[in-house]
């Protein structure tokens, strides 16, 4: 493929040779690579110059340079010169500096898509002696853009250099905090839940809330700048009765439940000292604790059946904020619950029956984290 444009072009020679094109184009490998110029000859037939014995190309104004790259000669075109270099061949970018060599700058990749993005590692290795592009290459540590990088780069060119390598200090603080910390909390919330027990009496189902208590462990990292952490969490919610007589059917019930959990959280460190939103998700199972349910037509001499209720496993998912005042931390949350379904089962001497109700709903909660 070539990029085409209608400017004079020069090429020089290390032999001194000079030629000139007044209409050319670059020329491009598989790789995206600036691998010759494409012109025509006199007879107006198309004509590659290769990049062998050229040390430079000035294409429409813009000066490009030969370098060799895996003992391959590419075009490069010079965007920044100084103590470190920035050069450009297709989309292909390249750092240099006399400690370090020429080196690819690699683009960050996320599920098989190649983003527009830079990794960092690389880049702190260039600038590791100046502290002040050290500090803005760890802050554009997930957004290293190319006009963050040229940034970083000046900083750099007219920084007055140390002989040591330097480290930025949130790098020098991550590398010295504790691999994880644990931190544990009291909680009190409310769900509002449903449920519905269309499958014992049509139709019929209960909306209600009611108050939750529980404890939480904070298992912290150091993964992604301390944005990754791990969470158990042990909650109970408090009983609530429910009767019905719609259908003629007698349904009497009772449902509360102990969750024990297991979630991941990604949270937000960068936003504010004193906000630190998260999303999470959480699995684990959910007992129901003494829960019964109790079904009866309501005609004379009906059969009373008791059903024991299963217990599930299940998942959700959260997300919610760290309110930070002074030393104190409090974690507030929503928590979206899928609709689950319970199992049920009576069994008498004659007949086993089994059946189902579902949950589903929401939790507002408070945690004081000690």
């Amino acid at each position: 493929m070539f990029a085409q444009k209608n400017n004079t072009t020069t090429i020089k020679y290390s032999s001194g040779e000079t030629k000139q094109f007044d209409k050319a184009n670059l020329s491009y490998n598989s790789k995206d690579f600036i691998v010759g110029i494409e012109t025509k000859s006199d007879s107006n037939q198309k004509l590659i110059i290769d990049l062998v014995g050229v040390t430079n190309v000035n294409f429409e104004g813009t000066s490009f340079i030969v370098k060799s790259y895996k003992k391959n000669p590419y075009l490069f075109e010079v965007l920044i010169s100084g103590s470190i270099s920035l050069y450009k061949s297709g989309e292909h970018y390249f750092l240099e500096n006399n400690e370090d060599g020429f080196r690819e700058l690699e683009k960050k990749v996320v599920k098989g898509l190649t983003l527009k993005t830079f990794n960092y590692a690389t880049v702190s290795i260039y600038v590791n002696k100046c502290k002040e592009a050290q500090e803005n290459a760890y802050n554009q540590y997930d957004s290293l853009t190319i006009s963050n990088l040229k940034a970083i780069i000046e900083t750099y060119n007219n920084c007055n250099l140390s002989e040591d390598t330097q480290f930025a200090n949130n790098v020098i603080t991550l590398a010295n905090a504790d691999k994880e910390f644990i931190e544990i909390a009291v909680n009190v919330g409310y769900n509002f839940l449903s449920t519905d027990f269309d499958e014992l009496s049509s139709g019929v189902s209960n909306n209600f809330g009611t108050p939750v208590l529980g404890v939480q462990i904070y298992m912290n990292t150091n993964m992604f700048n301390k944005s990754l952490g791990f969470i158990a969490m042990v909650d109970y919610t408090f009983p609530n009765e429910f009767n019905s007589l719609s259908n003629n059917i007698y349904l009497n019930t009772e449902t509360a439940y102990l969750s024990t959990m297991l979630g991941i959280r990604y949270t937000f460190n960068n936003i504010s000292k004193s906000f630190s939103p998260y999303i999470g998700f959480n699995t684990g199972f959910l007992f129901n604790s003494m829960s019964y349910v109790t079904k009866q037509q309501n005609t004379v001499g009906a059969a009373i059946l008791d059903f024991d209720t299963t217990n599930e496993l299940t998942y959700n998912f959260s997300a919610g904020t760290y309110i930070k005042f002074g030393k104190q931390k409090i974690d507030f949350n929503l928590m979206y619950q899928p609709k689950i379904n319970f199992g049920l089962e009576s069994t008498d001497n004659l007949n086993r029956l089994e059946s189902y109700y579902t949950v589903s709903g929401f939790q507002l909660k408070a945690s004081y984290i000690f």
